[in-house]
């Protein structure tokens, strides 16, 4: 934590394969560049002089040479935007102090300190208790008569579509011919794992269901709020979700594959309902993400899972093998929770377990087992499981990106005065890889530039709708597709662009301190930084209108509030402004900043950090539109 330079974990070549596609080796990509306009000398000095105006003002803690940070707030701290912001006369620019001093628990504290309350505790379902024998050593067993069968089924279906899509930890058609009928005829006990992971799937199918048919929490200048169901204390699926941490801890003791699952389960609903961080026993707070709950206790149960699935796969009485049903559902759990922590580590600087150590030892998923096959699945079925393997693929490439620029960055700068920066020809090898990976997609995720806002491939019989599966506004009817198709693909698109706008933000850092430095090769990559950061997909309809539902959602607001910095300074820095005038979509770049705008003006009803952040964005762009 602190500093925002901590080393990702390092891993080999991205391979994500399934036994029927074969090995994907990476093919090159060629990336188009073109010269921009000669510039003058005399505008080079005009620069060099904005630029040594702006250093003699700097904290000493504050370097100019370029410095790779994962972390997207340290954006922040960028030298020409931390001047821009103090000289801006902005009052929230006043905790940038704490933001230099103490880095990323700074940003922790104003979460933990949007949620001074736990969730209540005291909304419960009706119950009443079944016949039984008296043993007692058996857990009475209680039905509850507003969850009937068909509420059970409806929640079950939401659950699955929305939620397993994004975090593949159960099989469905087992919960569906197991799980169900099991406390459908028995009822819910106190000790069995079942009942717990039934009563966590109910809640988080109202949650799905209310999450994108309820009524907004909000409406604010005639815009509804994307957070649908429930309210801001009150989330939909409470009153089941305290059923079920009623009994956690009677089931908790074990770690084994159904504590993970429960954990996890657990954490996705937290997340639902944008609680994010939990304050320790103790009077001091721990910067302890929750996956939005509980990241580290997660993280720690799946890392000794996956350590003792080793120590257990040698034990001649209990092998583990990893092609059976249950071996499957072990391997999800694992690069589950391998990607939540890792989106966290990266995103936002928070410390990470070892789980990564052990992404050599656990092989990926093959969602086969003894209820269904690939094979036996629609192409729209299938599409979640080939998104997940995408993302755990491009995760790893991602790693790899900030591990590179990260030590080109180190290496480089002779004197702090220095760029520093990594070379074009290392940017453009990443680039590259990273399009091969887009390129190596299975038909049906596949996707062109021209095309991300498109309906993904579905098969050659597939008729592909006309109007775009996302627009930067689709009506107040709530739109849910099947199989959560918009926010899974949304996902999956936007860490694309995410990378790529990651792999060439160094190109914008240059032009905004070293203007007299930059060549052509430099202006082309910091047109591709700034294209790579519009109007990403997860920001439009219909995601937007059902936060509930996005995956990592405390993670969007940091990486937006880096984006909005930038564009804004694309009005301000003379370099930058003239390179966005002359090679960029001005249109996309003002649609890009009012989706974003809007994502943290809604979220920070709910978020902490997007709270603070709009004390520094509102009034930036009030200034910008009002011209002041």
């Amino acid at each position: 934590m602190g500093t925002g330079r901590t080393r990702p974990c390092q891993h080999v070549e991205p391979e994500w394969t399934r036994p029927e596609l074969g090995h994907l080796a990476l093919k090159p990509a060629v990336i188009p560049l073109n010269l921009p306009r000669e510039r003058s000398a005399a505008r080079d000095e005009q620069r060099r002089g904005t630029n040594r105006g702006a250093d003699e003002t700097l904290p000493s803690e504050i370097q100019k040479s370029y410095q790779h940070l994962t972390a997207a707030h340290k954006i922040l701290l960028w030298p020409y935007i931390y001047i821009h912001l103090l000289n801006s006369g902005i009052k929230a620019a006043d905790d940038l102090q704490f933001v230099l001093q103490d880095g990323t628990p700074w940003f922790i504290q104003q979460e933990l300190s949007k949620h001074p309350n736990v969730l209540p505790y005291d909304v419960k379902v009706p119950s009443f208790s079944l016949p039984g024998p008296r043993d007692s050593t058996v857990s009475p067993r209680v039905t509850f008569p507003s969850l009937s069968y068909e509420h059970m089924h409806r929640y079950t279906n939401h659950y699955f579509n929305a939620f397993n899509v994004l975090y593949p930890i159960l099989d469905r058609e087992q919960f569906v011919s197991e799980t169900l009928p099991t406390v459908t005829k028995t009822g819910f006990g106190d000790g069995d794992y079942p009942s717990v992971i039934a009563l966590l799937v109910f809640a988080l199918g109202k949650a799905a269901e209310l999450g994108t048919y309820g009524e907004p929490i909000n409406v604010e200048n005639g815009i509804a709020s994307g957070i649908r169901g429930g309210s801001l204390e009150n989330p939909p699926g409470i009153e089941i979700f305290n059923e079920a941490r009623r009994r956690i801890g009677f089931v908790m003791s074990q770690c084994n594959l159904e504590n993970v699952q429960i954990n996890l389960l657990q954490a996705i609903y937290y997340e639902a309902c944008s609680r994010h961080l939990v304050r320790s026993s103790t009077e001091r707070y721990e910067s302890r993400l929750r996956n939005a709950g509980l990241l580290e206790i997660v993280s720690d149960r799946v890392h000794g899972l996956s350590g003792s699935c080793q120590v257990v796969r040698r034990h001649p009485c209990q092998p583990l093998d990893w092609n059976s049903h249950r071996g499957d559902l072990v391997k999800r759990a694992f690069w589950s929770c391998n990607l939540i922590e890792n989106w966290y580590h990266l995103d936002l600087d928070l410390p990470q377990t070892g789980i990564c150590e052990h992404e050599d030892n656990v092989p990926l998923p093959t969602f086969v087992g003894p209820y269904n096959t690939v094979e036996n699945l629609s192409d729209e079925q299938s599409h979640f499981q080939y998104h997940f393997l995408a993302i755990i693929a491009l995760r790893r490439l991602i790693t790899r990106i900030h591990h590179t620029i990260f030590d080109a960055s180190n290496t480089t700068a002779e004197t702090s005065d220095d760029y520093g920066g990594p070379p074009v020809h290392m940017i453009k090898e990443l680039a590259r890889q990273l399009e091969s990976w887009r390129n190596l997609l299975p038909h049906a995720l596949q996707w062109s530039d021209s095309g991300k806002y498109d309906f993904p491939p579905f098969g050659s019989n597939s008729r592909r709708p006309t109007e775009p599966l996302f627009a930067p506004d689709q009506g107040e009817v709530p739109i849910n597709h099947k199989y959560n198709l918009d926010t899974v693909t949304a996902q999956l698109r936007t860490r694309f662009y995410y990378a790529r706008f990651m792999i060439y933000r160094p190109f914008v850092y240059k032009a905004l301190h070293f203007a007299e430095l930059m060549t052509a090769d430099d202006v082309e990559c910091t047109v591709l930084c700034i294209e790579s950061a519009c109007c990403w997909p997860l920001a439009m309809a219909p995601t937007k209108n059902k936060k509930r539902l996005v995956p990592y959602l405390f993670a969007w607001t940091q990486n937006f509030l880096g984006i909005l910095l930038i564009l804004r300074m694309s009005t301000e820095n003379p370099c930058l402004r003239q390179i966005c005038e002359e090679r960029v979509n001005r249109d996309e770049m003002e649609t890009a900043a009012g989706l974003m705008l809007d994502w943290i003006r809604d979220i920070r009803q709910v978020d902490g950090i997007a709270e603070w952040s709009w004390k520094i964005l509102e009034p930036l762009y009030d200034k910008f539109q009002t011209g002041s």
